[in-house]
This record gives structure tokens, sequence and C-alpha cells, in this order.
């Protein structure tokens, strides 16, 4: 309860920051070098979990913060290099990654995320679960379009790397994927 409280109240704070230091640039006349986005990751919702980021962007960069529980999402699927299809892995409560952005144009960005990922494991056979923790760095591209003043639309893929682990549900051993690929499609707001 105390970590859900913390969110919003991180949130605030650094709204209110940036919208200070904006106000001191357009004071200075440099406008819109620097800027403050919100984002999520829209298909969590769906599958009843959540997604928000955080982004600072200053130029051709943005730094992002997240955290994210893609509910009953099944990212098993996306495993490249092992999958299981006995098992069913889903980000859990407490995820976080930081992102680095660099815009190439007005549109197109490539980045680098590190995340400290909890994963929920679940044998689908009995039902049994068991938490994993994974430290995992990605790269990826994306797009991003502004539609209508500052709310954007963003699309993106990346591959993800870590070292693979292993735990036991009941009798099965289960290995993570050393590498996976995640597809975004995120909706958010530049401030």
């Amino acid at each position: 309860m105390k970590r859900a409280m913390r969110i919003p109240a991180v949130i605030f704070l650094v709204l209110m920051g940036a919208l200070s230091i904006q106000a001191e640039e357009t004071v200075s006349g440099n406008p819109g070098q620097f800027a403050v986005e919100i984002e999520n990751q829209t298909p969590c919702f769906l599958f009843g979990g959540y997604q928000f980021s955080l982004g600072l962007r200053y130029e051709r960069f943005r730094f992002r913060l997240g955290t994210q529980d893609s509910g009953s999402a099944d990212f098993e699927d996306n495993g490249i290099d092992d999958r299981n299809k006995n098992i069913s892995r889903s980000y859990d409560d407490g995820s976080v990654s930081l992102s680095v952005d660099c815009f190439l144009n007005d549109f197109l960005f490539a980045y680098a995320c590190l995340g400290s990922n909890r994963w929920l494991v679940t044998d689908k056979d009995s039902s049994s679960s068991d938490e994993l923790r994974t430290l995992d760095a990605g790269l990826g591209m994306g797009v991003q379009f502004v539609f209508y003043k500052g709310l954007f639309i963003q699309l993106s893929g990346q591959v993800n790397f870590r070292e693979r682990q292993s735990l036991m549900l009941q009798s099965r051993e289960y290995t993570v994927p050393g590498i996976d690929y995640s597809p975004g499609l995120r909706l958010g707001y530049r401030f």
C-alpha cells in the first residue's frame, strides 16, 4: 500500500519541477527545449494490468522511468531462445524500468533500457506459481506521432537480454528465456 502511494507523489513532484523549469526556459527565450511526457502501455489494461511511464525530454533525448504489471498477459510466447508451452509468465507488481531514448528525427527514435522485472511464473497444468526477479537490458526502436496538441501515440519494439535463471514449480523446472522481444503500443501526453 505504501508503494502505491509513493508513485503519485513522485509523479506530482516531477511534474511540478518540470513545469517550473519549462516556465524558466520560456522566460529566458529558449522555449521547447525541455518537456515532460507521461504515457501508458494501453494493452496492459486489456489484460487487467497497468503500465505508466514518466519521461523527461531535452531536445533529442528523453529519459523515461516506468512501472508495470501486465495482468494476465503471457510473455512466455515472446521468448526467442527458450520457450515453455506449459508455463505462463507475466510482469508482476514491482517491475520497474529506466530508458534512454534518442530521437533520430521528429518521430523515429532508438532507445536502450534497463529493467528490474518481477515475473509471476505459473504452471498451466497445476496452477502453482512463484515469482522470479530478473535484470533485463534491452534495445529498441520506435515511432512517435503527435496527433493532437500534446497527445501522442507510440509504437515500438525491443529485444531484451537477461541471465537465464531457473526455479521449481512443484516437480517442473522452469528456466526463463535469455532473449525475448517486447512490442509496445503507448498513448501519452507531452506537457
